[in-house]
């Protein structure tokens, strides 16, 4: 089992806001669960976007940013109605918060508030792996895409 070396995490914030999700089919959420090592299980994620857990207010998804699921190797400049924190599980970028570039590495967190213009950027030589936990599902449970290609286009 890999252990990271969790340095002083580097918290990218700028507000705090409330966000309340849309309520789901109770199908097709996701029971209540203990992950023992999200890290490791965020690690072995190969594709461009999971949804790990699901539930009515909240969603965790696991993501792969690299040249081979997406060749631009960024998650592309997005904004969502709710908040959003991401752990750096692997590797390392540059989150682009409101057009400032700041960088980040392994174990790092950056926090999204709803509203915020947002890119997360992998200028590692490996793949980018991250746990992205939304205030609000953002994927269909249950989902996995391969690629951002394969990923429906936001509406």
């Amino acid at each position: 089992m890999k252990k990271l070396l969790v340095q002083p995490l580097l918290c990218i914030a700028l507000s705090a806001a409330a966000s309340l999700g849309a309520a789901r089919a109770a199908d097709a959420l996701s029971p209540a669960s203990v992950t023992p090592d999200l890290f490791e299980a965020a690690e072995k994620n190969e594709n461009w976007k999971t949804a790990f857990q699901t539930g009515t207010q909240m969603q965790v998804v696991f993501m792969n940013v690299s040249p081979a699921t997406n060749p631009k190797n960024e998650i592309g400049m997005e904004k969502h109605p709710f908040d959003q924190v991401i752990l750096i599980v692997e590797g390392k970028g540059e989150a682009v918060l409101e057009g400032k570039r700041l960088p980040f590495a392994e174990g790092a967190m950056i926090f999204i508030p709803k509203g915020t213009e947002h890119d997360v950027v992998n200028t590692g030589d490996g793949a980018l792996k991250v746990a992205s936990f939304y205030s609000q599902t953002d994927i269909p449970a249950g989902s996995a895409f391969k690629t951002k290609a394969d990923e429906p286009a936001a509406d």
